[in-house]
């Protein structure tokens, strides 16, 4: 049996650390402690897959200070931390985010969403072990081709990159590893009718990154709060984590290449999302044109079977009448008169049903046009 994962609890009220064990233990082992000092104590003995830590704790230092000081050991900076709070409002999400936790969750909470929710993040963080091995072997290689090539160099390459994109996904992850180019780490958030996605240099973007990148949407066309900078376009949105504030030549001529990246990008999404209605368009086209097919197929079926019957019924009713003719003691000039009125009656239908014979014809043919377009039948 696969051991289970350890969850470190970090809160003051002893009740909530008790619920919290009640929910997570059949999927976890679950280690509490009842202050941030406690939990930092533990670190080394525990090794915990995952930290919920509560916000608000007295006495002692918070939530966020706790998470700052986790993430300044090496050893346990890339453990996921999901903070538990009572308070949602969108600065203390950001106060979450900027002491470097993963996901913000607003009591009261659902334990399987939770359970959920942490599981996803140790699944992440595993993987995103294995791809930052892979990036730091890229980035040495990026770096080495970043020391052969101006800034506009690598500007032309990225452009091209994006152009060669065939997918919502490989756009961002594109324009990731572009911004990667100039040695910055990037999160990218790509919105389209079709999905929306957000990447950064690890993959997936957490939960909370998430949760920034939507509220950073509503922000200006381009703003910078010290080493972060936004860059927003109706389509794609690009966060820059560490702007190198301490080169200000550097800093203007990034936001210049930055801001045409992100335009860019923006264009081939707005023509990438065309080009998918277009293909959902055509999709429904044809098969409106199948459907249309096989109706028309069965009313021109009907139609010649109806003419055959109709030819059928009038032969039947002339031999009935022929037959009614014996039984009616008729005189030749009674049986003439009849056959005279019975000929002009049959001459009549036929000649109605000739008249249409041509639509039929032109009817039958459209049939056959429209099934070797789609494939039917051959030409």
């Amino acid at each position: 049996m696969n051991e289970k994962a350890k969850i470190l609890v970090v809160d003051d009220v002893e009740t909530v650390r008790r619920l919290l064990k009640m929910g997570l233990s059949r999927s976890f082992e679950v280690i509490d402690a009842g202050s941030g000092e406690e939990a930092l104590a533990m670190l080394g003995e525990v090794r915990p897959a995952a930290i919920l830590l509560d916000v608000e704790m007295h006495p002692g230092m918070d939530g966020f200070e706790t998470c700052r000081r986790i993430r300044a050991n090496e050893e346990f900076a890339q453990v996921p931390i999901v903070f538990v709070s009572a308070r949602e409002e969108i600065e203390d999400r950001l106060a979450g985010y900027e002491a470097g936790g993963e996901d913000y969750v607003v009591k009261p909470f659902s334990a399987p969403e939770l359970v959920a929710k942490l599981q996803r993040l140790i699944d992440s963080t595993a993987e995103r072990g294995r791809l930052n091995g892979l990036a730091r072997d890229a980035s040495c290689a990026a770096m080495t081709a970043m020391q052969s090539m101006s800034e506009m160099g690598a500007l032309l390459e990225v452009v091209k990159q994006l152009g060669t994109a065939a997918a919502v996904l490989e756009l961002a992850d594109a324009m990731v590893a572009g911004v990667a180019l100039y040695g910055l780490d990037a999160c990218v958030q790509v919105r389209v009718p079709m999905g929306g996605v957000t990447r950064c240099r690890g993959g997936e973007a957490s939960p909370l990154e998430v949760s920034v990148m939507d509220h950073l949407v509503s922000m200006g066309r381009l703003v910078q709060f010290k080493a972060r900078m936004v860059i927003n376009y109706p389509v794609v949105s690009l966060l820059v984590r560490d702007m190198p504030l301490e080169d200000e030549d550097r800093c203007g001529r990034l936001r210049d290449h930055l801001t045409m990246l992100v335009e860019t990008a923006d264009v081939h999404a707005g023509a990438l999302a065309a080009l998918a209605l277009a293909r959902s368009r055509d999709d429904e086209i044809v098969r409106l044109a199948l459907s249309m097919t096989e109706v028309l197929g069965e009313v021109d079926k009907a139609q010649r079977d109806n003419q055959v019957s109709s030819r059928i019924a009038l032969e039947n009713v002339r031999q009935r009448v022929d037959a009614a003719y014996v039984s009616m003691m008729l005189t030749t000039t009674q049986e003439n008169m009849l056959n005279r009125a019975l000929d002009d009656g049959v001459e009549e239908l036929l000649n109605s049903q000739a008249d249409i014979s041509d639509l039929q014809n032109r009817l039958s043919q459209m049939v056959a046009d429209l099934r070797r377009v789609a494939g039917g039948e051959s030409a």
